[in-house]
């Protein structure tokens, strides 16, 4: 298992008619359209959002990015939608059920649920299912390209 886990994926940027057409290697079905590059980026985005917010939904499995390979772009899951997804991911990864890191926290399983779809989750509550999950966050920003 990976030491850090971010949720960074390649995407596949290539110009299609009068836009740019999107598709991601490691999330399927995820695929979008910009009539700019800027466009193509934002939709980008907003798509792995909707994707990764969905798993979650129907508390599917979430695959890990894969290493990006020449040619991509790196998008970033927007912090509100990574930060329920990654407790997602490391629950899976250390095979804790749901009621099991709510114990380990203090606090109903409802309340856990709510943290890992997204909802009444603070900093400090993810900070606190992150160390009952083993791990610590950290937070950093990214410059963007000019």
């Amino acid at each position: 298992m990976k030491d850090i886990i971010d949720l960074i994926y390649g995407a596949k940027i290539a110009p299609d008619g009068n836009g740019f057409l999107v598709t991601f290697r490691d999330i399927e079905n995820a695929f979008t359209y910009g009539e700019s590059l800027d466009e193509a980026i934002f939709n980008a985005q907003e798509v792995l959002d909707l994707m990764l917010l969905d798993k979650l939904e129907k508390g599917e499995e979430i695959c890990l990015p894969s290493t990006i390979k020449n040619g991509e772009m790196a998008i970033s899951a927007s912090p509100e939608v990574a930060a329920p997804a990654l407790l997602h991911i490391m629950r899976q990864l250390e095979k804790r059920t749901m009621a099991d890191v709510a114990s380990s926290m203090g606090v109903t399983y409802q309340s856990y649920q709510r943290m890992e779809s997204g909802k009444n989750l603070t900093m400090r509550s993810f900070k606190r299912a992150a160390s009952a999950l083993g791990s610590s966050v950290e937070i950093r920003l990214r410059k963007r390209a000019s």
